[in-house]
């Protein structure tokens, strides 16, 4: 058995996602040069998948190294298998030059054990609650529509434009942009786009499916909107209105970068390239009581988290497949 089949089958081994998802994601995702894994008699018991991304940092982009789909054979976990794939990842993103390696937990136990591999807490996130009034109000010089009616790249462009708007946020490329759009199809999401009068989008909301399995009261029902851009409040609030009216609720809760208090973690960090980084930030932030050389004695972890100014939030990500 050639070893992509063999990853496919510990990954559907170890994750519940769907064949569909799995086909997307080894169609369009996937690269041997991107995977470690750990053998045993000539059969591959961990594996985990180092992707590339960029992110904005203070003016400047970095790049990153996304660790995903990181799992061990059952029969073979609680060996320290997965450490030791964790340890070589480290070599192999020092040894590309990544600035800063990244990592969804998939459980929340999970932050304990990345921690215990050299990650941090880097990546929160709030959520809103919108509820619709009784009486819509419509914007006479906006429509919203689903992704097929512009054009691919007029969506991207805004989509990416709204990303880079951000002073500490992952990016996606174009690539991933679409696997993005064809992941919530085919999972039965929904992305919805606003137009301006000139018909460019002004807005996208996208948004996850109700989950059918967990019949709820009506009136509790609500739909859960994962990314939600927009240039102004107007086009917000209509983008908010038409998704709860197209999934027959009232209420919509969505997910933003950093409010206040009510955060959620979902990323953790761990910076790679030191010098690069502390010297960037150093100059972006001169008002700062700390200076190069106590950034340069911090531990790693600490180091991370000043430089994703973690106390603030600064540091944004979503639409990571996770």
């Amino acid at each position: 058995m050639d070893k992509k089949q063999q990853i496919i089958d510990l990954w559907r081994t170890s994750f519940n996602d769907s064949d569909e998802f799995i086909k997307l994601f080894f169609d369009r995702v996937y690269n041997k040069d991107n995977v470690l894994t750990i053998e045993k008699d000539g059969k591959i018991i961990s594996a985990l998948q180092v992707l590339p991304y960029t992110m904005t940092y203070y003016g400047t982009e970095i790049s990153v190294a996304y660790i995903y789909a990181a799992c061990t054979l059952p029969s073979e976990r609680g060996k320290g298998l997965m450490r030791q794939l964790l340890q070589n990842a480290f070599e192999v993103m020092k040894y590309r030059k990544y600035a800063l390696t990244a990592i969804i937990p998939a459980d929340p136990w999970l932050f304990d054990y990345y921690r215990e591999a050299g990650y941090t807490e880097a990546f929160d996130y709030s959520e809103e609650t919108y509820i619709r009034p009784e009486k819509p109000v419509w914007e006479p010089y906006l429509t919203v529509v689903t992704p097929e009616v512009p054009s691919v790249d007029s969506l991207y462009e805004f989509f990416n434009r709204k990303l880079r708007e951000r002073t500490c946020c992952m990016l996606h490329t174009y690539d991933d942009f679409i696997t993005i759009l064809r992941d919530i199809q085919l999972s039965g999401g929904q992305v919805l786009t606003a137009l301006n009068d000139e018909e460019k989008p002004v807005g996208m909301a996208f948004i996850r499916p109700l989950d059918k399995d967990k019949p709820i009261l009506q009136e509790n029902k609500s739909i859960y909107i994962t990314e939600l851009l927009y240039d102004d409040a107007h086009v917000q609030k209509l983008l908010l209105q038409e998704a709860t009216l197209q999934n027959n609720v009232s209420k919509a809760i969505y997910r933003t970068p950093f409010l206040g208090p009510g955060t959620y973690p979902l990323g953790m960090a761990c910076v790679l390239d030191r010098d690069r980084l502390i010297h960037h930030w150093a100059s972006t932030h001169e008002n700062s009581v700390l200076d190069i050389g106590e950034l340069k004695k911090m531990d790693t972890q600490s180091l991370t988290r000043i430089l994703l100014d973690y106390q603030s939030r600064e540091a944004y990500m979503s639409l990571m497949l996770d």
